[in-house]
């Protein structure tokens, strides 16, 4: 049995902003800490820059502090702008993200044996087997897929729940799943139903769609798909689910169900719906680099829309709006408007549903986990959007100092003093002040030592 005891209880939640707030004003005068991560490949362009396409292959580690990927592989470092370059610059902290994919990244923070943290980061070329941290626990980890209950009972199984008591998850940044395609005559325009009909199987040629000129998309159609547990995945397949699902846009009786893994969401199974057309890629950095790829002409995509501009790759406009405008106002970066009534508390997310955190948790500790309400219609125009998320422990995070550092990092996409312009396609999500004061709330009372 734990004990909660010595748990410092959400009723004190008033009293720890203030002191947080006082420590984030101290700045660069605190004593640089190195935190390392992993996670997320949608969010990466935001959180460490695009320099981690410099090299070759595409390094999965970017690190501003010097430590290699592991033997052999590729490593870069974090790109001037970002939001883990102006970390370092307002507080001296160093940070390692490894891109491993969301769901790699929470097996990680859970302690499943398979992804522990200590492993090597390696570069796209072979599988990720960790984050390249220097003990099996991460400091945090960036996840697109929501803690589901799964999740959840996989770090109470886990390796970390005798150190780390539970998980703390807030949402940080939303941002443009863009589709890239190779086409590079005319262009590709397509409205959420014919997208729907193109990942459903009813349109498997480029011809069928009227308006598609384009020389290079006379042909079939292969859709390139990510093979890892992805978050990118996970909000694509939501979109489809929720956009497609019980519409004369997918064949009677076929339904789309959200997942982390593409494969899966495709109900009778990737080759029933698409024969030979279906192209798997680790990583979005992996999608686009096949969907480039001259031996896949006309291929279709998803990937963040930051990774498809830094690539290059052609992207489809969807129902006349241009996923490099999500986030802007008459062309003006602004924050998403969220109430803070879709800030659900205790929640984790299966599929659609949001259900209470499982497992034998004190209110205090589940009540850290963090959900934007899945049913949320999220605004800028653009139809394909995603929250990502930060995730680390509620406690056993080491010394006053490293917890500082911990919680400037979740801290910083609610700082307006500290925080970077994001990269075309993302935007915050504090144009709410009361959903902004409840994320800076939770991270002042659900990081601890």
């Amino acid at each position: 049995m734990r004990n909660l005891s010595r748990f410092p209880r959400l009723a004190r939640v008033a009293t720890l902003v203030v002191s947080v707030s006082a420590i984030l004003s101290a700045g660069s005068a605190l004593a640089a800490e190195h935190l390392y991560g992993g996670g997320s490949t949608f969010a990466a362009p935001a959180y460490v820059g695009t320099d981690y396409l410099n090299v070759t292959p595409n390094a999965r580690l970017s690190t501003n502090a010097g430590n290699n990927a592991g033997p052999g592989f590729t490593v870069s470092d974090i790109t001037v702008g970002s939001l883990f370059d102006a970390f370092h610059t307002h507080y001296t902290h160093l940070t390692s993200y490894c891109q491993t994919g969301s769901g790699f990244g929470k097996n990680s923070l859970n302690g499943v044996s398979t992804a522990l943290a200590d492993g090597n980061c390696t570069d796209y070329s072979t599988s990720s087997v960790g984050l390249s941290a220097p003990t099996i626990s991460p400091d945090f980890i960036g996840t697109d897929a929501p803690y589901s209950t799964a999740d959840y009972q996989a770090f109470e199984a886990g390796s970390q729940l005798a150190t780390h008591a539970g998980i703390i998850q807030i949402p940080t940044i939303a941002g443009a799943i863009a589709l890239p395609n190779n086409e590079t005559v005319g262009g590709v325009k397509l409205t959420n139903g014919q997208i729907c009909r193109i990942y459903s199987g009813l349109i498997n040629k480029w011809q069928s769609i009227p308006g598609v000129t384009g020389t290079g998309n006379k042909g079939s159609i292969p859709i390139v798909y990510r093979t890892d547990s992805s978050g990118t995945s996970f909000a694509f397949t939501r979109y489809l689910a929720a956009t497609c699902n019980g519409t004369t846009n997918v064949p009677s009786g076929f339904v789309f169900t959200p997942n982390s893994t593409f494969a899966s969401a495709i109900p009778g199974g990737l080759t029933a719906v698409y024969g030979t057309r279906a192209i798997g890629a680790s990583g979005n950095p992996g999608v686009v680099s096949a969907v480039l790829d001259a031996a896949n002409p006309n291929a279709l995509g998803y990937a963040d829309v930051s990774e498809v501009i830094a690539e290059g790759a052609p992207y489809a406009i969807v129902n006349n709006f241009d996923p490099t405008q999500f986030g802007l106002v008459s062309g003006v970066p602004t924050p998403m408007t969220i109430a803070v009534t879709s800030l659900f508390t205790g929640r984790v997310l299966d599929g659609a549903t949001a259900d209470p955190v499982p497992g034998s948790g004190s209110p205090t500790i589940n009540d850290c986990v963090r959900l934007v309400d899945p049913a949320l219609v999220l605004s800028h125009g653009y139809p394909i959007v995603a929250v990502t998320y930060l995730a680390g422990y509620y406690n056993g995070n080491g010394t006053l100092g490293h917890v500082n550092a911990i919680k400037n990092l979740f801290d910083l996409p609610y700082n307006h003093v500290n925080r970077p312009v994001l990269p075309q396609g993302y935007a915050y999500l504090d144009g709410s002040a009361p959903f902004a004061s409840s994320v800076k709330a939770t991270v002042a009372a659900c990081v601890n030592e």
